[in-house]
């Protein structure tokens, strides 16, 4: 709950603000608290109607917890108060959701939570990886180093997927344009050049008749084609929020040509690197490999984490459930065994991690690389078959009338 406040301080200045409290009892306790004289508080009304529907779409995107997390370690590094610091934060967080979490954090910790313990009243917003590093970084008196790393880690995660995304982009922008034109020319320019055709009696090529029928198709069951379509993509999507659908998106997801490594690569970069950095803060790996295997956020790795977590319980090393596994490929066996035999291997699994980064990198450099001149090839048949339907009964035409 949220309430708006009137105080004074010690001095009589005047002030106003927000404060984010279970009950108004609460919130005037944190307020005394930060020695100001309450003349008056009362609850902010949610949004009714619109305003409150609208609030189901909002979500907290990753730019936003890599601007969050930046200026926590800033600030804190500073020598900021923490909770003035959330606080502080929370004035600049342009997404009312974060913003309205981070103003409940800040009253969380000003009533005496730990900062992990805050964090983890948000499992949809902070992960556990986040909440278990915030906890090792407040056991070990290194929150500040832990909040700088984190800020990293986010901003590294966020980076690398705005890439690929940015690498999907253009050739999304450039076949979604086509298809809409050709739709246009099928739907609207080709009825009407058929018809002038039927008026000369002329007999159509093979590939107008075929563009003709596709015309006629479009004209008569398009909307019939759009509904399917939809309704298609509405229970795709449904789908594949099941688990066993997930299961099968996520098994297709790695075995597709040339994406399906880069895929493999970001979830063995992200495997490692969250293991590595977890066994680095002292948190036992029994539980780093539990908690990667919450967030990896594909099934097939998370069942190998699993199996990996139970084994070691059991007395194996990670190495040897590793190897047994066909989605993890030996070399990352054979490199975690050695840093286990010389007791490194949080050194050797953040090692793996940048290795797997930059093949990621290199990967991505390659596709966008290969990528523009094969949809120029693939566009330009399309287009050509499409042009030639309708250039060759005209020229056709043309002869006839000679």
């Amino acid at each position: 709950m949220r309430y708006r406040y009137r105080a004074r301080t010690l001095r009589g200045e005047l002030q106003t603000g927000e404060v984010a409290a279970p009950s108004r009892e609460a919130a005037i306790e944190v307020l005394q608290r930060h020695n100001l004289i309450v003349t008056g508080i009362e609850p902010i009304e949610e949004a009714k109607g619109m305003g409150k529907e609208i609030r189901i779409f909002q979500r907290v995107k990753a730019k936003d917890l890599v601007f969050f997390f930046r200026q926590l370690s800033v600030l804190f590094s500073a020598g900021v108060p923490l909770v003035e610091a959330l606080n502080s934060i929370a004035k600049q967080t342009k997404n009312s959701l974060l913003r309205r979490k981070v103003f409940e954090i800040s009253a969380d910790v000003d009533a005496g939570m730990a900062l992990s313990e805050a964090l983890s009243q948000h499992k949809d917003t902070f992960s556990l990886f986040v909440i278990n590093m915030v906890k090792t970084g407040e056991i070990a008196g290194n929150l500040a180093k832990v909040l700088n790393y984190l800020a990293e880690h986010v901003e590294r995660s966020y980076l690398l997927t705005a890439r690929i995304r940015g690498a999907l982009y253009y050739p999304a922008f450039v076949v979604l344009a086509v298809i809409v034109v050709i739709i246009i020319m099928l739907t609207f320019v080709l009825p009407k050049m058929s018809g002038m055709f039927e008026e000369f009696g002329t007999e159509l090529p093979l590939p107008t008749r075929i563009i003709v029928g596709l015309s006629n198709f479009f004209v008569s069951k398009g909307w019939l084609l759009l509904i399917v379509l939809v309704i298609g993509g509405i229970a795709l999507f449904r789908y594949i929020k099941t688990p066993k659908g997930k299961a099968i998106k996520d098994k297709i997801e790695i075995k597709l040509p040339v994406i399906g490594t880069i895929f493999q690569n970001i979830y063995f970069a992200r495997m490692t690197e969250n293991l590595g950095t977890l066994i680095r803060g002292g948190i036992p790996i029994v539980v780093a490999l539990d908690t990667v295997s919450k967030i990896i956020g594909n099934t097939l790795y998370k069942e190998v984490l699993e199996r990996a977590r139970d084994n070691v319980r059991k007395g194996e090393t990670l190495a040897e459930t590793f190897s047994r596994s066909e989605v993890i490929p030996p070399t990352l066996s054979q490199m975690i065994a050695s840093g286990e035999k010389s007791g490194k291997l949080d050194k050797i699994l953040l090692d793996i991690s940048k290795f797997y980064n930059t093949e990621v990198d290199t990967a991505v450099n390659n596709l966008m690389s290969l990528l523009e001149p094969v949809l120029i090839v693939i566009l330009g048949i399309g287009v050509g078959i499409v042009a030639a339907g309708v250039l060759l009964p005209i020229y056709n035409l043309a002869g006839s009338i000679r």
